[in-house]
């Protein structure tokens, strides 16, 4: 009879829990420790490392990331960083660009003229409904606006 270790049993809870979204604000102050949010990015990412929690995140989040430093000292690092995550076995999703998401994030982004969403955006809360996922590692307020809960905020 196997013993269920204290790995397993997170492992198990981590695996009922729904993921959390990672917007590219989150990977933006985690990595530029001028960034405002640099000290709550670092806070969270401690706290979840801690407790296994599950992240989502899209390649659009992540090109979006990697644009951010594309004139940046910090470009060398967010490369290295973006690898990194793409080579992570546990604990981190990626969704991939498919054309049916992309279809979906395009009709989300037309269905709200009203708003100022962008397709990353729109992208990220379909797949917030894939994983049924209700919060995002952001303080983008469109998530909010969407019916999601953001875990960062713009004030120090």
């Amino acid at each position: 009879m196997a013993v269920k270790t204290s790995t397993c049993i997170s492992m198990a809870t981590a695996m009922a829990r729904a993921p959390i979204l990672v917007d590219t604000a989150y990977l933006v102050a985690l990595i530029n420790r001028k960034d405002t949010l640099h000290t709550e990015a670092v806070t969270l990412a401690r706290k979840w490392e801690k407790s296994g929690q599950p992240l989502v995140t899209t390649d659009a989040v992540l090109i979006e990331f990697a644009n951010f430093f594309a004139r940046s000292p910090l470009r060398a690092l967010a490369a290295s960083w973006q690898r990194r995550l793409r080579q992570r076995l546990g604990g981190w999703t990626i969704e991939r660009l498919t054309p049916q998401l992309l279809d979906r994030a395009e009709a989300r982004y037309a269905a709200h003229p009203d708003k100022t969403w962008s397709l990353t955006d729109c992208l990220s809360m379909e797949v917030m409904l894939d994983h049924a996922a209700t919060e995002a590692a952001t303080a983008d307020r469109h998530f909010v606006q969407a019916g999601f809960r953001i875990l960062m905020t713009t004030s120090p």
